[in-house]
């Protein structure tokens, strides 16, 4: 096999008769979704130079990736917005119904997208709207939309609006970002409605929330917004779970049934590695990198700030381990300010008694005794566990996002049959 970059996104070229899909899977298991190729063109050999190295300038076009049917953009902002579109994902002529996550999109080109837009448009637009609105149509429609619900706003994200079920609600982990949810709301059902809720302060000008119940009371207001009456689901993963607890509770003192809070690999006693709150530097490595780079600690300590922001930046884009996007430091600088905020409003924050019902998914390979349950039950009398495959960062994707969405949904159903026969 071979890999090659193709106008910003990665092309493979495979001698083998595995399907692009299989691959795809595999690779997913051990690599950062934004490494794994957008297009697999097989081959019968891998060309070669005359020394016997693999001659790159010899491979083909890559095989395109799968489409909609062409239809072409019908106005100036569509055409602006297809040109950035095929200069973001190396498509040709993208069609105003393709699906900037099925064309090889993911997170990070998404933070990409809504920096060249707000370059070329002149408006801050939240890459939330690109998780929402993943066609140009729609994202001509979302630009369009000047709205005060949560929704035009950018303050919800529409995962998947159909459904007659009661809505599920999933709040932002450590970073704020929600694009880990995509997949799961794919596989809930297409009677399931799913919303993802962003944190504040990752676009220009929005100010970031620094405390639990301040970020609490305000999700909860955009869930009465959108549905005056319950019942709804709420849940997070990481602290996204510990979130979703204190808006439950909010809505519950409302009046408003919620038959399930869920607590993906949420933790009641230690939710965020305490090093983060107490060392900017470590802080920085962990919003950025993930916790772990080559870089020497002390050294990046006698750095300034804006030096040492750029330096991790820079290892972690080499190591494959950035979260977010690598030419706006602006945008990455919002991005630390939301995670600083996020680990300091959940580090330290005691839960109150919560009666209400919540159920705490552990992943599988966290091999954990039977009887864990990551200090919730001293807070939650009526918490309930159970497992979802893969681990904290696998298991909302492929392979495992299929049977995660069906544990998820079991969990889902049983709350709805207990609250009928009550």
């Amino acid at each position: 096999a071979a890999v090659r970059p193709v106008g910003g996104v990665l092309a493979a070229y495979v001698v083998g008769t595995a399907e692009p899909e299989e691959l795809a899977v595999f690779l997913r298991q051990r690599l950062p979704d934004h490494m794994v190729p957008s297009s697999f063109t097989e081959l019968d050999r891998l060309p070669v130079t005359a020394n016997g190295k693999l001659d790159r300038k010899a491979l083909p076009d890559p095989a395109p990736v799968a489409r909609a049917p062409y239809e072409a953009p019908r106005d100036e902002l569509e055409e602006t917005l297809a040109q950035i579109w095929a200069e973001i994902l190396g498509v040709e002529r993208p069609g105003i119904r393709d699906d900037f996550f099925d064309l090889g999109g993911h997170s990070l080109l998404a933070l990409r997208l809504a920096l060249r837009m707000r370059q070329a448009l002149g408006r801050e637009i939240p890459v939330a709207t690109v998780l929402a609105a993943p066609t140009i149509a729609q994202l001509t429609e979302a630009l369009a939309d000047e709205g005060e619900n949560p929704v035009s706003r950018g303050r919800v994200v529409p995962l998947r609006t159909a459904g007659n079920r009661p809505p599920l609600f999933l709040i932002h982990a450590l970073g704020g970002q929600v694009f880990r949810y995509r997949p799961l709301a794919q596989h809930l059902g297409d009677d399931q409605p799913v919303y993802a809720i962003p944190a504040h302060g990752l676009t220009e000008g929005d100010a970031v929330q620094t405390t639990i119940d301040e970020m609490a009371e305000t999700y909860a207001g955009y869930i009465r917004e959108l549905f005056p009456a319950g019942p709804y689901f709420v849940g997070g993963f990481c602290i996204g779970g510990n979130i979703a607890l204190e808006v439950a509770r909010r809505l519950r003192k409302d009046g408003h049934a919620v038959p399930y809070v869920f607590l993906a690999w949420s933790s009641a006693e230690e939710p965020v590695v305490g090093s983060t709150l107490e060392d900017d530097t470590a802080l920085m490595v962990h919003a950025l990198a993930g916790g772990a780079t080559s870089l020497d600690p002390r050294e990046l300590s006698l750095m300034e700030p804006a030096e040492r922001l750029l330096a991790i930046v820079n290892a972690a884009t080499k190591e494959g381990q950035l979260r977010t996007e690598s030419t706006d430091l602006d945008q990455i600088q919002r991005y630390v300010e939301v995670f600083r905020a996020n680990a300091h409003a959940v580090g330290r924050y005691k839960h109150d008694t919560f009666d209400g019902p919540a159920v705490l998914l552990i992943p599988e390979e966290d091999n954990a005794p039977p009887d864990e349950d990551y200090g919730w039950r001293a807070f939650v009398p009526n918490l309930e566990t159970g497992l979802i495959p893969g681990a904290r960062f696998s298991a909302l994707y492929n392979p495992y996002v299929t049977r995660t969405a069906n544990a998820w949904r079991r969990w889902m159903d049983r709350g709805l049959e207990h609250r009928a026969r009550h």
